[in-house]
């Protein structure tokens, strides 16, 4: 009987100091995720921020060269070349800041923290564009 008392006595106290230790454990994962989350969203303004800067200064450079053309065929190639180098600052903020949110989001979900891409109207040059910061919207399936 003492030997069992002992058992289930060991048995507790491992189970009880195993679950305590989990429950850190997840807490830390949260934690871990909350701050990437954060991070994503940092890298993700400084990438809109470049973005956004480019096309103004590609807008900028536009003006000027619009400025000096001669003939209405030099204007059509100006703008189409200028429409197709804003197509390229455009496609390439968007597609690494949809891919960095996606894979944080993956990664959250692991640890239990349920986020979204939270959509912004950004300004490239003379266009309006969605991108995709995250926001938490839930942790551990609350």
């Amino acid at each position: 009987m003492k030997k069992l008392l002992a058992i289930l006595f060991t048995a507790s106290l491992f189970f009880s100091l195993g679950t305590n230790a989990s429950a850190e454990e997840l807490e830390l994962s949260v934690v871990n995720a909350l701050e990437l989350i954060e991070s994503t969203n940092e890298a993700i303004d400084v990438k809109i921020e470049e973005g956004v800067k480019a096309a103004d200064e590609l807008q900028a450079q536009y003006f000027i060269d619009v400025r000096k053309t001669k003939s209405a065929s030099e204007f059509l190639q100006l703008t189409k070349t200028y429409n197709a180098n804003l197509d390229v600052i455009i496609d390439d903020v968007y597609n690494e800041t949809l891919k960095m949110s996606q894979e944080t989001i993956a990664i959250a979900a692991e640890a239990g923290v349920q986020a979204e891409c939270s959509w912004v109207l950004v300004r490239f040059a003379h266009r309006l564009v969605w991108i995709d910061p995250l926001r938490v919207i839930g942790i551990g399936g609350h």
